[in-house]
């Protein structure tokens, strides 16, 4: 069973998602939000870290391939202005050629679309968002 078969939140949770495919990005807003979990939704990579600043999201699902800058130009941006939110990166590209190295040096877990469940995504995210809380 996935953490959020017995999921109790803690506090107001914001979930910033990052996804061009627009029904896969709908699909995980409607998910988090019948966990109670607030929703921001963008497909568009030049959007990222302005709705960041704005809405100080609890964690971040990112694509890698978006239009207008990659999901990695994107974190290494995020990190680089010393935010620590926590980013989980789903993509329908492999982790081969470092890239999933260079996600998790930038403290992002490395998911692939095509070999994770949307339990498991969602689970990834409650785990970060409590862990999160955690260190709060």
């Amino acid at each position: 069973m996935g953490l959020f078969g017995f999921f109790k939140k803690r506090k107001e949770w914001k979930v910033l998602v990052v996804e061009d495919d627009v029904p896969l990005r709908q699909f995980m807003a409607e998910r988090l939000l019948s966990l109670g979990v607030d929703v921001i939704e963008t497909g568009d990579g030049f959007a990222v870290i302005d709705l960041i600043q704005e809405h100080n999201p609890d964690c971040v699902i990112l694509d890698i391939m978006l239009p207008g800058k990659s999901g990695m130009q994107i974190l290494e941006e995020l990190r680089a202005s010393d935010k620590k939110t926590p980013v989980v990166i789903l993509t329908t590209l492999s982790g081969e050629g470092g890239l999933k190295l260079e996600a998790t040096k930038h403290n992002a877990i490395f998911l692939n679309k095509a070999n994770t469940a949307l339990e498991v995504v969602i689970d990834t995210v409650l785990r970060r968002l409590y862990e999160k809380d955690d260190r709060s």
